[in-house]
This record gives structure tokens, C-alpha cells and sequence, in this order.
């Protein structure tokens, strides 16, 4: 059954009505992940660092942020 959480719906595969990848997609999909990473890595000056926080994190910034200070609902 699909489930909401924080304004985000989720589903199994078979809900959402799509198959899941074959082996051999999820090999050529992990494949393309390491070219695009080993380009990121190569254009930034320092390797530890492939994108700011903003990429990686839906939640930054809303209401379900846990960082956010409770003075900030105003």
C-alpha cells in the first residue's frame, strides 16, 4: 500500500505500475554513474567534494526540516 510521508508518496514498483530494471540495465546504469562521478571528481579542486548539500537533501528548508528553529514558523 503506498505510503505519505512528508508530502512524498511512496509506492512499490508494482503500484506505481512499472517493472524493475533487468540486471543487466542496473550494470549498465551503475556504469554510467561511475563515468559521471569520475567526472565530477576530476572538475572539482578538491575530490571529497562532488555537490553541495542542496542536491542531495528535498527536505533543506521546508517544514520537516530537523535543523529548522521552531521561531522560524512565523
Amino acid at each position: 500500500m503506498s505510503k505519505e510521508i512528508a508530502g512524498r508518496k511512496f509506492s512499490t514498483p508494482e503500484e506505481a505500475g512499472v517493472e524493475a530494471p533487468t540486471p543487466e540495465q542496473l550494470d549498465k546504469y551503475r556504469e554510467k554513474f561511475k563515468e559521471a562521478r569520475k567526472r565530477l571528481r576530476s572538475a572539482s579542486p578538491d575530490p571529497e567534494i562532488l555537490a553541495g548539500d542542496k542536491y542531495h537533501d528535498d527536505i533543506s528548508g521546508t517544514e520537516f526540516d530537523p535543523r529548522r528553529d521552531e521561531s522560524d514558523n512565523a
